[in-house]
C-alpha cells in the first residue's frame, strides 16, 4: 500500500499541534522579562546619571590640561628653532660678505687637499681631516672631474665658512650639519653626531649628484620661491648618513641681485619631538606635529591609523625622497576643518567625531610661529572619563543585585516552562525523525542517481521504493536515461562517420590537388611551345585562343593552390615564417601592383597608414596574402568610379587594419557565411558593369584562407557592413617585440617579392661556395631531367631540347647513376620522386666528388615556403614549382653559367 506525501505531511501537521503549548510558554516567559527589565532599566538611568555629571567635570579639566600641554610644547619648539634660524642668519651673512669681499681675503690658514673623483663625476676633499667636507657636483665638474679656475677660487673663499661652522657647533646642540651650497654645484659641509665632528667623503656620499640647485635646501630660497629673501624651512626628509629623520632651517646668499649660495643648518627631528613622540596622555592619546603645508612631520605610531598613514619612514636622500604624507586629503570635512585651522596658524580646541566607529575625540591644537608648522594633541574621550565608568560599574553592581532576585523568581517560571518544552521535544523527536528519513532518503537516492547520470553513468538506474510519488519520479528519470543513452549512441555514430568522411575530404582535396599540377605543366607548356611557333605558324584568332588556355591554366593552378591552402589550414598545418613584418611597406606596394586594375575600374584609392605604424609578427608573404585578398574583393564588388580606404593604425599591443569600399554591401543574413568554404556573396542585378559584365564569382575560397591565416598569426578578423551601401574589413594583427619589450627590427617586403598566392615560383639559391658553370657562351649546356611522370619528361625535353642537351630519368637509382656517368652540366631534379625523395637524391649528389659542383634545380608541385627551405637545406641551387613557364626556366638554368648570354 502506497501512502502519499499528503498523506505524510498530514501526520506531521497533527503533531505539530502542540504548537499552542509552546506560544503560551512564550507569552509567559516574555512577561517575565519584561518586569526584570524595567527595574535594570531604573537602576540604569540613575548610574547614567552620575556618569554624566562626573564625565563634564573631567572632560573640562582635561580641556583645559590639553591647551595649556600644546601651547607649552609649541613654545619648546618654536624656542629651537628660532635659535636654529637665528645661527643660520648667521650663515648667510658671513657668506654674503665672503662672496661680496672676497678679495680683500687671503687663502683660509688651514686648507684642505682637493683630489678630482672621475669615477663619480665630483672633485672634493677625500683625505680626512677636521675641516669640512666638500664636493663639486653636476655641471661642476668635466668628465675627468676637474673644475675650473673660477670654481677653484670659490672652493678656496667658502674654507673661510669652517670659522663659523664650528662656532655654531659649539654653541647650538641641535645643530647636526651646517653647510653651503652655490649656484655653481659648490656644496660644504661640516657634520657632528651627538656634538662631535664627523669628517665625510664627499665624493663617495653623494656621488653622481646631477645638480644641488635641484634639492629643497636650494630651490626654496631661490627668488621663485623667496622673494623676500627670508629664512626657509624644508620638508621632513632621510638623512643619508643615518642620522634619521631631518629638516633643515636655510638662508639665500646673493651678490647683488644674484643668487649665489644658500646656507643651512639641518638638525634632526628626534631631538626637538622626542617629547612629543614619548608624550602618552591618557591610555591611548598621542601628539603629532604638521608642516604649514599639511605634512605629516612627527607622530607615534600608534599614531598611524587615526592619521590614515600607512607607508614607511625610510627614505633615500640620493633620491631626494622626502617624508611626504599629507593630512589635507584625510578624513571627514570636520577633521579637515580642524587641520585648515592649524594651518593658518590658529590654536584650539574641538571634539571630533570619527565617522567609521562613532568614537569621540579631544583635539587641541597650537601653532609654532617661526616655521608655520603646528603642534596637535588626541585623546579618546571615553579614556578621560573613566573614572565615571568606574563610579557606574559600582552602581551597577548594585543594580545587579537587585535583578538577583528577580531572577530567582523568574528562574522557576523558565525551569518549568523548559522541562514542559524538553518533554515535548523527546516525544516529537522520534516521530518526526522517522517521517523525516521515510520522505529524504528517496529524495537523496534520486539526487545522487541525478549527479550520477549528469556525470555521464547513463547505465546508473535510481532504486527507490518509498511507494509514493517520488518512487514513480524515480521511473521515470530512468526510462529518460536509457532514452537519453539511446540517443547518444546514435549521434556518437554519426559524428564518427562524418569525421571519417571529412578526413576523407581533406585527403582527396590534398591529392587532387597536387595530382592536378602534373598536368598543368604539359598544358601550360605546350601552351607556350605552340605560342612560340613550335608547332608551326598560328593565326591571331588562333593566339587568342591560346592566350585563353593559358589564362584558365594560370587561374586553375591559383585555384588549386588556394585548395591546398584550405587543406593546410584544415588540418593545422599551416607553416609561417615570422618575422618583423612592416604592413606599411606590404600595403604600399601592394595598392602600386594593383593600379591598373583599379585604372580600369576607375577606382579611387586612398591609403590611411599612420607614420609611425609599427611592424608585426608574422609571415610576409602570407600577409600579403591577405592584404591582396581584401583589397581585390574591394575592387571586384566596387562598382565603376567607387572609392576604396586602406587605414592602418597602432592601438594598444596591435595593429589595426580597415578596408572600405563603396560596394554592393552584405546583407545581415549573410554575415554569418562570409567566411565560410565555398561561399560567395552578390547581386547579379547590381553587379554589372561597362567594361565588365560580371565581376563577382570565384571559388569562395579568399575569406575563408585569408581568416585562417590571420588566426594562425593570433590576430583577429570581421567585417561591418550596411547592403547596398559598402562594407569595411576589419584585421587586427600582434606587434612585434624583442626581448627587452621594444618594437623589433623590419624584416622589409623586397620589391620583387613574389605575389602571395605564388602560381609559379622561380628561385635562384645565392650560395657563397657555388661554383659557376665555366663553358663557352654558345656552348650548349647538358641537362639531366628527373621526374617520375613520363609527360612531365617528354614536356620538358621539348621545352628545353632546341636550347640544351636534355636526358632523363624516372627512377631514383637511374637518377644518380646518370648523374655520375654522364656528368651533366645541370641536374633538373623533381622533389616527390617514388622511393628515394629528389631531397635525398639532392643531398647524395652533393655529398660524391664527381657531382658535388653540379647546379641541381628542384622542382615540386608544393608551393609552401617549407618546401623552398627543405629543398635549400638540401643542398639544391635551385627552386621552381609546377607549373612553370619556359622562359623563367631558361633564364634561372642561364643564371648558373659562368659567362652569362
Amino acid at each position: 500500500m502506497k501512502i502519499r506525501i499528503t498523506s505524510k505531511l498530514l501526520i506531521v501537521l497533527i503533531v505539530t499541534a502542540f504548537a499552542p503549548l509552546l506560544i503560551l510558554g512564550w507569552v509567559g516567559y516574555q512577561s517575565t522579562t519584561g518586569i526584570r527589565q524595567i527595574a535594570s532599566q531604573a537602576n540604569r538611568d540613575v548610574a547614567d546619571l552620575a556618569m554624566s555629571d562626573s564625565s563634564a567635570a573631567l572632560s573640562a579639566e582635561l580641556k583645559t590640561r590639553l591647551t595649556n600641554m600644546t601651547e607649552r610644547y609649541a613654545g619648546d619648539i618654536d624656542d629651537i628653532l628660532q635659535k636654529v634660524q637665528g645661527d643660520t642668519l648667521k650663515l648667510a651673512d658671513f657668506a654674503s660678505y665672503l662672496f661680496n669681499h672676497g678679495e680683500t681675503l687671503k687663502r683660509y690658514a688651514s686648507p684642505s687637499l682637493y683630489e678630482p673623483a672621475p669615477q663619480h663625476r665630483m672633485f672634493g676633499s677625500r683625505q680626512p681631516n677636521g675641516n669640512s667636507w666638500l664636493g663639486v657636483f653636476g655641471k661642476g665638474v668635466d668628465a675627468s672631474g676637474q673644475v675650473s679656475p673660477g670654481i677653484l677660487k670659490e672652493i678656496h673663499l667658502t674654507e673661510y665658512m669652517d670659522i663659523l661652522f664650528r662656532s655654531i657647533a659649539a654653541t647650538n646642540p641641535y645643530a647636526v650639519q651646517t653647510y653651503i651650497n652655490t649656484a655653481n654645484q659648490l656644496s660644504r659641509g661640516m657634520p657632528f653626531v651627538n656634538g662631535e665632528f664627523k669628517w665625510t667623503d664627499a665624493t663617495e656620499q653623494f656621488a653622481n649628484l646631477p645638480d644641488v640647485t635641484a634639492f629643497d635646501f636650494y630651490y626654496l630660497a631661490d627668488a621663485a620661491h623667496n622673494p623676500e629673501r627670508k629664512p626657509k624651512w624644508t620638508e621632513l626628509y632621510w638623512d643619508p648618513a643615518g642620522l634619521g629623520w631631518m629638516v633643515s632651517s636655510i638662508a639665500p646668499v646673493y651678490r647683488g641681485d644674484d643668487l649665489v649660495a644658500v646656507t643651512g643648518i639641518d638638525i634632526t627631528l628626534d631631538r626637538i619631538v622626542k617629547g612629543i613622540l614619548n608624550l602618552k596622555l591618557e591610555q591611548t592619546g598621542f601628539a603629532f606635529l604638521m608642516s604649514e603645508r599639511g605634512q605629516a612631520i612627527a607622530f607615534p605610531e600608534r599614531a598611524a591609523d587615526f592619521l590614515a598613514f600607512q607607508g614607511s619612514f625610510e627614505g633615500q636622500f640620493k633620491e631626494n625622497e622626502a617624508f611626504k604624507h599629507s593630512l589635507t586629503a584625510i578624513r571627514d570635512p570636520a577633521f579637515q576643518t580642524i587641520i585648515a585651522a592649524m594651518r593658518q596658524g590658529e590654536s584650539g580646541l574641538n571634539t571630533y567625531t570619527d565617522p567609521k566607529d562613532g568614537k569621540e575625540y579631544f583635539f587641541a591644537y597650537h601653532p609654532i610661529p617661526v616655521t608655520g608648522w603646528s603642534v596637535g594633541l588626541v585623546v579618546p574621550v571615553q579614556e578621560i572619563i573613566a573614572p565615571a565608568l568606574l563610579t557606574n560599574q559600582k552602581i551597577e553592581q548594585s543594580r545587579a543585585l537587585t535583578d538577583a532576585t528577580l531572577n530567582e523568581r523568574a528562574d522557576s517560571l523558565v525551569q518549568t516552562f523548559l522541562w514542559l518544552l524538553l518533554a515535548i521535544m523527546l516525544t516529537l523527536a522520534p516521530v518526526a525523525l522517522v517521517f523525516a528519513r521515510s520522505i529524504s532518503k528517496p529524495i537523496q537516492a534520486l539526487a545522487e542517481g541525478s549527479r550520477r547520470v549528469g556525470a555521464g553513468e547513463l547505465k546508473h538506474r535510481i532504486l527507490v521504493t518509498s511507494g509514493d510519488e517520488i518512487e514513480d519520479l524515480a521511473l521515470t528519470f530512468n526510462q529518460m536515461a536509457e532514452d537519453l543513452q539511446t540517443k547518444i549512441d546514435e549521434i556518437e555514430s554519426a559524428n564518427r562517420e562524418l569525421l571519417q568522411l571529412d578526413q576523407l575530404k581533406s585527403k582527396f582535396i590534398s591529392m587532387a590537388s597536387h595530382e592536378l599540377r602534373t598536368p598543368l605543366i604539359a598544358i601550360q607548356g605546350y601552351v607556350d611551345l605552340i605560342r612560340e611557333g613550335r608547332g608551326g605558324d598560328i593565326s591571331e584568332a588562333q593566339r587568342t585562343m591560346l592566350d585563353t588556355v593559358s589564362r584558365n591554366a594560370t587561374r586553375l593552378a591559383r585555384i588549386v593552390t588556394e585548395l591546398l591552402d584550405i587543406s593546410r589550414i584544415e588540418e593545422n598545418r599551416l607553416v609561417l615564417e615570422r618575422v618583423p613584418v612592416s604592413l606599411a611597406t606590404i600595403i604600399t606596394q601592394i595598392a602600386e601592383e594593383q593600379v591598373p586594375y583599379l585604372e580600369s575600374r576607375g577606382h579611387h584609392l586612398a591609403l590611411e597608414i599612420a607614420e609611425d605604424l609599427p611592424p608585426v609578427s608574422g609571415d610576409p608573404d602570407r600577409l600579403s596574402q591577405v592584404i591582396i585578398n581584401l583589397l581585390g574583393n574591394a575592387i571586384k564588388y566596387t562598382p565603376d568610379q567607387g572609392h576604396i580606404r586602406i587605414r592602418a593604425y597602432a592601438e594598444s599591443d596591435r595593429v589595426h587594419i580597415e578596408v572600405s569600399d563603396t560596394g554592393i554591401g552584405i546583407k545581415p543574413e549573410d554575415l554569418g557565411k562570409l567566411f565560410k568554404r565555398f561561399s560567395t556573396l552578390g547581386d547579379i542585378t547590381k553587379h554589372r558593369t561597362g567594361k565588365n559584365e560580371f565581376l563577382a564569382g570565384g571559388t569562395g575560397l579568399g575569406l575563408s584562407i585569408v581568416q585562417g591565416i590571420v588566426q594562425a598569426h593570433d590576430g583577429r578578423i570581421w567585417v561591418e557592413s550596411e547592403y547596398g551601401k559598402g562594407s569595411t574589413f576589419h584585421l587586427q594583427l600582434p606587434i612585434a617585440h624583442d626581448h627587452d619589450g621594444s618594437a623589433a627590427p623590419v624584416a622589409e617586403r623586397s620589391d620583387d617579392a613574389p605575389p602571395a598566392i605564388q602560381t609559379f615560383k622561380v628561385i635562384h639559391f645565392e650560395r657563397p661556395d657555388a661554383t659557376p658553370i665555366d663553358i663557352a657562351p654558345d656552348e650548349r649546356l647538358s641537362i639531366l631531367v628527373v621526374d617520375d611522370e613520363a609527360d612531365v619528361i617528354t614536356f620538358t625535353r621539348a621545352l628545353l631540347e632546341d636550347d640544351y642537351t636534355v636526358f632523363s630519368a624516372q627512377t631514383s637509382a637511374l637518377a644518380i647513376r646518370e648523374a655520375i656517368n654522364r656528368k651533366p652540366h645541370l641536374v633538373l631534379l623533381d622533389a616527390w620522386i617514388p622511393g628515394i625523395s629528389g631531397y635525398d637524391i639532392c643531398r647524395t649528389l652533393k655529398r660524391n666528388s664527381h657531382t658535388r659542383e653540379m647546379p641541381i634545380i628542384i622542382f615540386t608541385a608544393a608551393t609552401q615556403k617549407i618546401d623552398e627551405e627543405r629543398a635549400r637545406e638540401s643542398g639544391a641551387d635551385g627552386f621552381v614549382t609546377k607549373p612553370f613557364r619556359r622562359e623563367q626556366m631558361v633564364e634561372l638554368i642561364e643564371s648558373f653559367r659562368g659567362h652569362r648570354v
